[in-house]
């Protein structure tokens, strides 16, 4: 009897198939890996904008009563990223109301960016309370945000 040696035909068509389905699937994990680092990094950007938008309130010397500003999120480039802005809302904490007109008062500020995603639209927000003076007249509240720190 001779010895026989290799592989048959159907051998290596079912080698191959395995193959084949292994590497589809290898290759659609890796895909979707790749996009899920991608949404990563937006968010991660998005918390970046949040938190410059924060800084930039921390750092003013005066705020207004109340109210609320927006803006468009911009690249490192400095080009705005489409649909994505940043929305800074001022409110009185402590004391809640300010009918007396206190020179200071102790502010909540919340900074939201919003850009929209696959199944609607998405936000990120950052809160904290801000101890500072008030200023009643005429004070363009995202005209100081936008040039408290140089771009």
């Amino acid at each position: 009897m001779r010895s026989r040696r290799g592989f048959t035909l159907i051998e290596v068509m079912v080698a191959a198939a395995v193959l084949g389905i292994a590497a589809t699937a290898l290759f659609s994990l890796l895909s979707r890996s790749l996009w899920n680092l991608r949404k990563v990094q937006d968010v991660h950007h998005y918390q970046l904008a949040a938190q410059e938008m924060m800084n930039r309130v921390s750092l003013l010397t005066n705020l207004p009563p109340g109210g609320r500003v927006e803006g468009p999120v911009k690249n490192a480039d400095g080009s705005e990223r489409q649909n994505v802005r940043w929305v800074v809302t001022v409110s009185p904490w402590i004391p809640e109301k300010l009918d007396n007109n206190p020179p200071e008062a102790v502010m909540k500020v919340d900074v939201e960016v919003v850009w929209p995603g696959q199944f609607g639209q998405r936000s990120l927000k950052l809160e904290t309370v801000k101890a500072t003076a008030l200023s009643y007249n005429n004070y363009d509240f995202q005209t100081a945000i936008e040039s408290v720190l140089p771009n």
